[in-house]
């Protein structure tokens, strides 16, 4: 029994026709009803009852017809969820972010990438996504780099490239800043500094006490728990962060409420933005997310 004879006997129960049948599919009448007879031979049955213009299902035509159509679509939904399958795991890329910047940072260079391809995209901590990367559960991840991680990075299967190297910079409420003399060592002595982190780590706290150098002694960090909060609760003159200085534009709002101020004077106040991934992944879409970031300035 083959597909195409179902396909020809659920089209003339339809049209109830053989010819209107030959027609529809470009044959000749003789060719259809050759088909048709071909079936009732398999399957032993008379599936309709010919008169001398007009053709009827017989009873076990009736039922043929039903079981027919459920096995058509069957095989038609089998053959698409396997073409699908073959695709996906052709063509899927899983890739990683820490924060919302490199969220930004990542969504850039994957709009970038062929729309044919399928991702497999998450939001975890850094510890999670190098984790993830060492293990193999996803091709590569975009983090900020951490110097204490750095120095240990070839002792591990991971290679890193950096992506962007940014400055950073202090982000207060406007209403904080009565005073134009006051250094950034002097916000942070007054005011807590936050944080956004998917889950429970340091990580980031150590990157910003790396990155500036001797003010790291003056100030005390502590997670909040969506970077929505942290805009909030910087907004409202409640704490004072850390940003990105050239990714700012890319999140910022007018209605964040908030103030960056350079940390002039801070030779070290800087973060790398790094994509790692296991040294022997050769994913070829790794190398296009590192060419867009070679090609584009931030």
């Amino acid at each position: 029994m083959e597909e195409r004879q179902l396909v020809l006997f659920v089209e003339t129960a339809q049209f109830g026709s053989f010819q209107k049948t030959a027609e529809f599919n470009l044959m000749s009448q003789r060719a259809v009803s050759k088909r048709i007879s071909a079936l009732e031979t398999e399957i032993g049955a008379t599936l309709f009852d010919r008169q001398k213009n007009k053709i009827n299902l017989t009873a076990a035509g009736k039922h043929f017809l039903t079981r027919a159509t459920e096995l058509l679509n069957t095989m038609r939904m089998t053959t698409y969820e396997v073409q699908q399958i073959t695709q996906q795991a052709k063509e899927q890329f899983s890739v990683g972010y820490f924060s919302p910047f490199e969220g930004a940072l990542l969504r850039m260079a994957l709009l970038d990438l062929p729309t044919t391809t399928n991702f497999l995209i998450e939001e975890a901590g850094i510890e999670h996504l190098i984790s993830d990367v060492l293990l193999k559960k996803i091709d590569c991840a975009v983090i900020i780099d951490n110097p204490l991680f750095n120095a240990k990075i070839d002792q591990t299967n991971l290679d890193s490239v950096t992506l962007v190297t940014n400055h950073m910079t202090l982000g207060l409420s406007p209403g904080l800043i009565t005073d134009q003399t006051d250094s950034p060592a002097d916000y942070l002595a007054k005011f807590p500094v936050i944080y956004y982190s998917s889950e429970e780590s340091t990580y980031l706290e150590e990157v910003f006490k790396s990155s500036i150098g001797q003010l790291a002694d003056t100030f005390n960090a502590r997670r909040v728990n969506s970077y929505e909060q942290m805009q909030l609760l910087v907004g409202m003159g409640k704490a004072i962060s850390f940003y990105p200085t050239e990714l700012i534009k890319y999140l910022a709002t007018p209605y964040d409420h908030i103030t960056y101020l350079s940390l002039d004077g801070v030779t070290t106040a800087h973060s790398e933005f790094k994509l790692i991934y296991h040294h022997d992944n050769h994913q070829p879409l790794i190398k296009q997310i590192q060419r867009y970031f070679d090609t584009h300035q931030f």
